[in-house]
């Protein structure tokens, strides 16, 4: 079979995501993987039955074999470009990692029209969704992900003209993708799938540290509600005194120092870092380290969270949105809290999960069950059933 797929380095979750799958699908077929340069630029492999094609390559074939099944994974950011055009040109199954498209249809309106990138987004929009738009909105500026969110604009339908049927990893996405699907006039089946989790951290939850140790893993912006956790982290800051807050993951440069000027004005009394990007052994030294971890969303768009599986896998009591993905966690696994979830509440809630060691235990062990069920051999098997070549 062959995965088109974003791959490492992309800085992609989806990379990440497709290398770890790659692995149990090798045990069982040869796998392809259809990247979007030169096969030099991309991390060679290191499994058995697991070979690199540029997509240029794979889009000739001439001389090679075509593989039986091809699985097309895309996600919001341009390194699904080659995702995209190759979807296009030979449509097949997709694995839908994001059912919110704006980001990557923004990026690829530059491709387009590069004098007009914004015009062509909205061609593109309109084009989708007619007159439920109303014509003064995109006007002068893109939308912003709350306004989006709330005028359902989630840009599949493009996708789902080419695919055969679609793979999605919850039911919030399954019913957005067949939402926008019914705009085609046509019906693209549309099926939830397990999201890969990593191996299970043996061993019973420790108590907290001393100075108990918050985190906050994966991408550090405005959506995932870092305002409210550090209002929140202040105020858990005076009742335990030596708490400390890790927010880690990527950001760029300007965004990550005004919410280190947003931390110290708002927690001036808390301990909180943004060490950026962590590579490989710091990520999992933090995790090793984290007394809780705090997840949050202000919307969803449709996408599972590989943070978050991290947390549950090292047994890490772990608050989420109860929305999306993360709404349909088990309830004995995570701690939900509203998306909207205030300061006061939540700082309750993270001050409850340092403190009460028996509901912890209860909560790493069933985060530690979960993940456990949802290991990559478990998701390849449900692929290779799913696609007929079990």
């Amino acid at each position: 079979m062959a995965l088109v797929t974003p791959w490492p380095p992309d800085s992609s979750g989806v990379a990440s995501y497709s290398l770890l799958l790659s692995r149990p699908l090798a045990a069982h077929v040869d796998v392809e993987i259809v990247v979007g340069g030169a096969v030099g630029d991309f991390a060679q492999p290191l499994d058995p039955g697991v070979t690199l094609v540029g997509a240029e390559a794979f889009r000739e074939s001439a001389g090679r074999p075509r593989p039986d099944r091809v699985l097309y994974c895309m996600g919001n950011s341009r390194y699904h470009e080659h995702v995209y055009e190759l979807l296009r040109e030979v449509p097949g199954p997709v694995l839908l990692h994001d059912a919110q498209l704006t980001g990557f249809f923004g990026y690829y309106a530059g491709r387009e029209r590069p004098a007009d990138p914004l015009g062509r987004l909205v061609e593109r929009v309109r084009e989708d969704y007619g007159e439920r738009l109303p014509p003064s909105e995109l006007a002068s500026a893109p939308l912003s992900w709350r306004r989006r969110a709330e005028l359902g604009i989630y840009l599949t339908a493009e996708i789902q003209r080419h695919a055969e049927r679609v793979f999605v990893h919850s039911h919030f996405a399954h019913d957005v993708v067949e939402r926008e699907g019914r705009l085609l006039g046509r019906h693209v089946p549309v099926t939830v799938m397990p999201f890969g989790m990593p191996a299970c951290e043996p061993g019973a939850l420790r108590p907290p540290a001393q100075a108990p140790l918050v985190v906050h893993m994966g991408v550090v912006s405005e959506i995932k509600a870092i305002g409210a956790l550090i209002e929140a982290f202040a105020l858990l800051a005076a009742q335990l005194p030596g708490v400390r807050l890790v927010i880690a993951g990527d950001g760029d440069d300007r965004g990550l120092d005004q919410w280190r000027a947003f931390a110290r004005e708002r927690a001036p009394h808390g301990a909180v870092e943004f060490p950026g990007r962590l590579d490989t052994e710091r990520w999992a030294d933090l995790l090793a380290r984290a007394d809780l971890a705090v997840q949050l969303r202000a919307v969803s768009n449709g996408e599972a969270s590989g943070a978050v599986c991290d947390c549950l896998a090292a047994g890490i009591p772990t608050i989420v949105s109860d929305i999306g993905w993360m709404g349909e966690l088990p309830r004995d696994a995570v701690v939900h809290v509203p998306p909207d979830v205030g300061p006061q509440a939540l700082s309750e809630t993270m001050r409850s999960l340092l403190t009460e060691q028996p509901v912890r235990a209860a909560l790493s062990r069933a985060a530690r069950a979960h993940a456990g069920e949802r290991s990559f051999e478990h998701v390849a098997a449900a692929y290779l059933g799913e696609l007929g070549l079990d």
